[in-house]
């Protein structure tokens, strides 16, 4: 089970086959996955494909940006594109209404957002009366905003006003546009918004301790139909996240987040440091991680326990343990 525990990690990627057809190269498989961004947490997704671990073990990925997170969702519900990566709020939300979706992947244990503020807020005690950026009003990551600020700066939710404004790209454009005062990012806007002069106020993971950050879900009708295209692209996952986390590979993984992110020498650095160097464990995602990220979803969406234990599938688990 370490095997599959340490996949289950960092920017752990599920493909999805719209039509599954074979190529002209050998029986080659064509899969399809959407996600909002093209972000430092899927490194090993780039490293699969830029080492051609997928090549090796039979898939053909291709990567469908869809900008916001709701529209991802929606992608996945209508069997557009069956398999996705999101935020776990919307997940849940979504399977809460009826929706047939399945958590197979967890990726992450290390929340990567920083709450960053305009220039004129000195300290978290300015943001009273101001307007924070966030992806949800409701969602689990919004009371996380809350928790960090309250153990950071002691603020209460009625101390300042929110914002809905989308994912971090918008996050942080909202910020640099000045339409909101402050609002939460990953990397490599966290980067960017310290080069631009903004305020670091506080880092989830210092406050909150280790909780999953997103989650790779699916359309049940595809689970069903497709297990053994999973187990072929869990497979190459695996090699890659293994790649990824092998410090010998360190120079190459930073060349292809370079390549792949059109980053910075030194941005590449820093995040190979945040997702890769400073995870003492390896990338490991462990089950503390995933109930805490469970007990902020429920404390505000309300789902029942037993609808909420069905969400996650793990038939996959045994098949690629023998692997």
């Amino acid at each position: 089970m370490r095997y599959v525990t340490r996949f289950l990690s960092l920017a752990l990627a599920v493909l999805a086959v719209t039509g599954l057809a074979h190529g002209a190269d050998g029986g080659m498989l064509k899969m399809r996955f959407t996600q909002s961004g093209n972000t430092s947490s899927s490194w090993p997704l780039y490293v699969a494909d830029q080492k051609k671990f997928f090549e090796k073990n039979g898939v053909q990925v291709e990567v469908i940006i869809i900008r916001g997170a709701t529209n991802v969702v929606r992608a996945v519900l209508s069997e557009t594109i069956p398999i996705g990566r999101i935020n776990p709020d919307y997940v849940i939300g979504a399977a809460e209404k009826g929706a047939k979706v399945k958590i197979v992947a967890a990726n992450m244990e290390k929340i990567p957002y920083d709450i960053y503020a305009r220039p004129e807020i000195k300290t978290g005690a300015d943001l009273k009366g101001k307007t924070l950026g966030v992806s949800t009003l409701t969602g689990g990551t919004t009371l996380m905003v809350h928790e960090v600020l309250e153990k950071a700066y002691k603020l209460k939710e009625n101390d300042y006003k929110l914002l809905v404004v989308g994912t971090s790209p918008e996050r942080y454009a909202a910020l640099k546009g000045g339409s909101v005062q402050a609002s939460f990012m990953g990397p490599p806007f966290t980067f960017r918004a310290a080069k631009d002069g903004f305020r670091k106020l506080a880092n989830f993971h210092e406050y909150l301790g280790p909780i999953l950050f997103t989650t790779d879900f699916a359309h049940a009708n595809y689970l069903k139909a497709n297990r053994s295209e999973i187990v072929r692209y869990l497979k190459a996952m695996v090699e890659a996240t293994r790649w990824l986390y092998d410090p010998k590979n360190k120079e190459e993984a930073i060349s292809i987040h370079m390549k792949v992110l059109k980053s910075t020498r030194e941005s590449a650095d820093d995040d190979y440091k945040y997702l890769v160097q400073d995870r003492s464990q390896g990338g490991l995602v462990s089950k503390v991680s995933m109930i805490r990220r469970w007990s902020f979803v429920l404390r505000k969406v309300f789902i029942k326990e037993g609808k909420f234990a069905r969400l996650p599938n793990t038939s996959i688990a045994p098949t690629l343990k023998r692997h």
